[in-house]
């Protein structure tokens, strides 16, 4: 990779007027990332996606503030590569809004191929493995919450369509949320050889009680518990259950999937409650030219 060119480059659309200081920061920021994709043997910035630069953001054990730094450095460097033809998207593109209140946390993402790893690592011998494997699919691969997991219920699923038809808990939103055949496996092999032989309409059980679980939040612990034996590198970043619906909003906005179509997956009442979710603003998304309905 020509680093030296890109450097150069954006060094020279630098505005006049701003410091020094700031330059060299923004520099060094440039070159750390452009490292980082030497190292992962890319050639080209035309060969990367934005998934790439989420990958390399998430990398950095950095506080919030400073990740805004390099989210904001980031945007101006791909503005100037796009307009070079350098590049295939630009700056906001890739960071239609980004946050910088002092409150607000960054959005806990995981790769697929972290979530890949989670998945997998967990130990399907042990009494629950099974259920747990499952309720974790659900949550990474559907993006529906906790309790529309822990409280899935045996006439919500619809096994010839492959899909899980529910009214949401929280938000009383009526869903239909496809699921694959690898969820379908762990379904129904958890509910023909691991599901405890109790009457009850929902399909998960806790079996210390046998019967249904009576809060949602021992989703999140599962998950917690399954993300430390995975051994997936933390790097500050959350590690309950409502990182895997982060990450798979996360994900399909990076393959270019339209804020309307995360909205239908999530649940959410409109595409306004995505963007917020997703750290994106109107203004951003107009200036990417997405259509976002009112």
């Amino acid at each position: 990779m020509n680093s030296a060119k890109y450097i150069e480059i954006f060094k020279n659309g630098q505005k006049e007027g701003i410091r020094d200081v700031t330059v060299k920061r923004k520099l060094q920021t440039v070159r750390k990332f452009l490292s980082y994709l030497e190292d992962a043997q890319t050639d080209d910035l035309q060969n990367i996606d934005r998934k790439n630069v989420y990958e390399f953001v998430n990398s950095l054990d950095y506080r919030s503030q400073t990740i805004s730094g390099v989210q904001f450095t980031l945007r101006q460097f791909f503005n100037i590569m796009y307009e070079q033809r350098l590049s295939s998207f630009d700056g906001y593109q890739l960071f239609p809004m980004i946050t910088t209140d002092k409150r607000d946390s960054i959005l806990s993402y995981y790769s697929p191929e972290e979530i890949k790893i989670l998945v997998e690592s967990i130990d399907t011998a042990k009494k629950c493995g099974i259920r747990d494997k499952c309720m974790i699919l659900i949550a990474a691969e559907c993006g529906l919450r906790s309790s529309d997991i822990i409280w899935l219920r045996f006439d919500e699923i619809n096994w010839d369509k492959k899909l899980i038809s529910k009214t949401q808990h929280k938000t009383g939103i009526h869903v239909n949320v496809p699921f694959t055949e690898q969820v379908q496996f762990l379904l129904l092999d958890y509910l023909k050889n691991h599901r405890p032989d109790v009457r009850s309409e929902y399909i998960f059980i806790n079996t210390v009680t046998n019967s249904a679980f009576t809060s949602a939040k021992i989703l999140t612990q599962i998950v917690y518990k399954n993300f430390e034996k995975a051994g997936i590198e933390r790097r500050c970043r959350k590690r309950g259950a409502h990182t895997l619906r982060h990450s798979l909003a996360t994900t399909m906005l990076a393959n270019n999937t339209p804020v309307p179509v995360i909205t239908g997956v999530l649940g959410h009442a409109s595409s306004r409650t995505t963007q917020k979710y997703l750290s994106i603003d109107v203004d951003g998304l107009r200036k990417v030219s997405l259509e976002v309905p009112e």
